[in-house]
């Protein structure tokens, strides 16, 4: 039994977008995630129109292995596996079902009550708005602040299903 020093062993992590200004690119990342919904298995999906950190980690990601990212990509145990074209071959093929016999399964596709699988929420602070008032004490008067508790999206992650 060997321990791995990769990250993500085991996990199936999904770059994505639900930005629907680019047809061909929301249908690819829809029919994606369709496919490791019907295998069902566990994967994450990091969604960059909702965290732009998350596009910043898939540059990085992909600067190392020396693709150019093109939504969506899949990474499995830490290795880059392909985008859309790539995933629908090895489905077509049998390739996927014999790779995914060491993820984690789920019983049931289930969707976040309090997200409905975005897996981001408008921010309980500033409830999206990106600002935060403060009320000076001394002078009774109000000043704008950019919120901390959100990223740029007034988006913080869900509480019930990132854990």
């Amino acid at each position: 039994f060997q321990v791995s020093t990769v990250p993500e062993f085991g996990r199936i992590v999904i770059y994505t977008t639900s930005l629907r200004v680019v047809r061909t690119t929301f249908e690819r990342c829809e029919l994606v995630r369709k496919i490791f919904q019907n295998h069902r298995v566990k994967f994450e999906e990091k969604n960059i129109a909702l965290n732009s950190d998350y596009g910043k980690e898939l540059d990085e990601r992909c600067r190392s292995v020396c693709v150019v990212p093109s939504l969506p990509v899949v990474f499995i145990d830490g290795h880059y596996l392909g985008g859309a074209e790539k995933i629908l071959l090895m489905n077509e093929s049998g390739e996927l079902q014999d790779l995914l016999t060491k993820i984690e399964r789920v019983q049931l596709p289930q969707e976040c009550p309090s997200c409905g699988g975005f897996g981001f929420l408008p921010c309980s602070a500033c409830h999206g708005s990106k600002m935060s008032v403060f009320r000076n004490c001394f002078t009774d008067s109000f000043k704008a602040l950019k919120c901390t508790a959100c990223n740029e999206n007034g988006l913080q992650r869900c509480r019930t299903c990132a854990g």
